[in-house]
């Protein structure tokens, strides 16, 4: 079950692409998320904020990085670098510590210090 979906990714950018290529681009996103932090919920809010901006992110990157009519120009380059920070934000709350105990099983006070 993918963590979001195409309608949830037209919420946040507007897009040319199609209800399949979005999907794909989800499918990428999930798996993406499923290598750097292992399965997840997908009832999880959280989860499928990180998907949904994962998958905002790699559309807007097909796109132009500004688009201009008349006067009206829209730059992409703030937000997709706002999503980065997210992206990374919401990995790092989802991710395990990893705990890597000493090879050390007893420490000789005589030798460590001698007299």
């Amino acid at each position: 079950m993918p963590y979001c979906t195409a309608s949830d990714i037209r919420l946040i950018i507007e897009t040319s692409l199609t209800d399949p290529e979005i999907e794909t681009l989800i499918e990428m996103s999930d798996a993406e998320i499923d290598t750097h932090i292992g399965t997840q919920n997908p009832t999880d809010k959280l989860v499928k904020k990180l998907s949904t901006l994962i998958t905002a992110h790699a559309a807007k990157t097909r796109q132009p990085q500004s688009v201009a009519i008349g006067e009206y120009r829209e730059e992409t380059e703030g937000v997709l670098e706002a999503w980065e920070r997210e992206i990374e934000k919401i990995y790092r709350l989802k991710g395990t510590p990893t705990i890597k105990g000493s090879e050390y099983t007893h420490i000789d006070e005589k030798k460590r210090y001698p007299e």
